[in-house]
């Protein structure tokens, strides 16, 4: 075979096996989120898709008058038969008071339950704080998830509710007899 034959399959096999090994690097990305508004009690869902390589995503939130919150961090996985296109896990979570430009106290740290990450907590309403989520994502595009924080309603407020509710009953049973 040809010297300039050798030298051009070479420098073909050393490229092919320099741009494997360029996928199957890591990096390590971070990044900061800010949902505007206030958080309701209807859930607010933020997608989120990730580099392959470990990650730290900054998640910034406002609550309302409802200081009681529940949140939770789901992976979204995609695979086509042995190939994974997403694949990510969580590493770990926690809730912090201020912004992310001006962080203060960690008030909080999610649980991971099966790969999901969950919070539920009481904080100060009209506070500004933000979750921090750390993980590793190795499918062949990265990784994705799903970010969802709510207001849950303090049971007082509904067991008022249902308090009326049986008393406007007995009221309107109390007519009929």
């Amino acid at each position: 075979m040809p010297l300039n034959k050798l030298i051009q399959r070479a420098s073909r096999i050393l490229a092919v096996a320099a741009f494997a090994f360029g996928l199957t690097a890591g990096n390590a990305t971070a990044a900061d989120y800010v949902i505007p508004g206030t958080i309701g009690t209807s859930p607010t869902v933020m997608t989120n898709f990730v580099g392959a390589g470990s990650f730290l995503d900054n998640i910034q939130f406002t609550l309302g008058a409802i200081g009681a919150i529940g949140s939770s961090g789901t992976p979204i996985n995609l695979s086509i038969g042995p190939l994974s296109i997403l694949n990510m896990a969580f590493t770990g979570g926690s809730i912090y008071a201020g912004s992310i430009a001006s962080p203060g106290a960690m008030v909080g740290s999610f649980t991971n339950s099966g790969g999901v990450l969950s919070f539920s907590g009481l904080l100060a309403p009209y506070g500004t704080y933000f979750a921090s989520l750390a993980g590793t994502a190795s499918g062949a595009y990265g990784g994705s998830y799903a970010f969802t924080i709510a207001a849950v309603p303090e049971p007082g407020q509904w067991l008022m509710f249902l308090a009326g509710i049986a008393m406007l009953g007995a009221m309107v049973h109390r007519r009929a007899a």
